[in-house]
């Protein structure tokens, strides 16, 4: 390469480089759109709620939240693979999004090609929920049951391929029982439906649970994780009654298209990590049973990737088929 290309190509690079640095400068530069894949009510949505609304305060701009719901997430997921990378769409998704690339489902994006992590935000456990009409007061009395009558149990989901019902799925072939699975368009209708005895128990994350089981409307039997939650101590896990070696959660986190600016992405991360990190945020979040994680883009990139791996073991050796 001859002296005149070579400036040349130093003067793209410098130029392109000058451009992402006035993007990052003029960013947010109008209302930022927080997608959330789910109906409203869910503790997605409550929690993308509180969180957007601590984010507009930092960077002085709007936030709204879209609610996309329906097809498992992958509605809200594709509306922010084809929206503008210039960092003010976000998709605010659960796990649910690592079962994608594992779950065999036909979809019009690559999670891992189209999306970018910017931070997973928070952890925290599911709880077992049942109809008051179900005459079970525990794990054992319910595996008991539906073993009792097979193919009779209706368990609600917020869609096919979410993270509950992946959940559901895994503790129905680690338990060994036949249940049936109805799939809603988001929590808040699997949980009315609970709550109406159309189906007879759900997973939900700690958030939504606790304050439907206190209201009397369904009755909560134990926590999906290996150890219990400090927010419902109560409450035994999932393993104590008899399903031995089930652990499992729920995550969310902030992803946005992947040709967004990389600077305008390490600004997203440091305002969310900064607002998720302040006491009263934190505060808050425990009081709903979650725990702030608030990783940087890269720790997170890396953890994605594991969830996935972990997602297509827990199938393979579960024999779940999600279609």
């Amino acid at each position: 390469m001859n002296r005149r290309a070579l400036l040349a190509l130093a003067a793209g690079v410098a130029l392109s480089a000058a451009s992402l640095a006035a993007q990052a400068a003029d960013f947010p530069s109008r209302t930022i759109r927080i997608v959330v894949p789910y109906a409203a009510g869910g503790t997605s949505d409550i929690v993308a709620r509180r969180i957007g609304q601590r984010l507009s305060e930092r960077v002085g701009q709007a936030v709204i939240i879209d609610n996309r719901g329906g097809a498992g997430g992958s509605i809200g997921t594709e509306a922010v693979v084809r929206s503008d990378p210039d960092g003010h769409t976000l998709l605010f998704h659960s796990g649910a999004v690592a079962v994608d690339p594992v779950s065999g489902k036909k979809l019009n994006y690559d999670v891992q090609k189209d999306l970018e992590p910017i931070t997973m935000a928070v952890v925290g456990p599911f709880a077992l929920l049942v109809n008051n009409d179900l005459p079970v007061k525990s794990v054992p009395e319910l595996l008991a049951y539906a073993r009792a009558n097979p193919g009779k149990l209706n368990f609600g989901t917020p869609g096919v391929g979410t993270s509950i019902h992946l959940t559901t799925e895994l503790f129905k072939a680690m338990a060994g029982i036949n249940i049936v699975h109805v799939p809603y368009k988001g929590a808040s209708l699997a949980l009315t439906a609970l709550a109406g005895n159309e189906v007879q128990f759900v997973f939900d994350p700690l958030t939504t649970a606790k304050n439907l089981a206190q209201s009397g409307r369904v009755r909560a039997l134990a926590v999906s994780t290996g150890t219990r939650s400090g927010f419902w101590p109560e409450l035994p896990t999932v393993a104590d009654g008899g399903v031995k070696g089930f652990d499992l959660g729920v995550w969310y986190g902030f992803f946005v298209p992947k040709a967004t600016p990389s600077p305008v992405a390490d600004q997203l991360n440091r305002e969310l990590v900064a607002l998720l990190q302040e006491p009263a945020m934190r505060d808050w979040l425990k009081s709903n049973g979650l725990e702030v994680v608030a990783n940087s883009r890269d720790a997170f990139r890396t953890r994605f990737a594991s969830e996935i791996e972990r997602w297509g073991a827990l199938i393979r050796e579960a024999g779940v088929k999600l279609q």
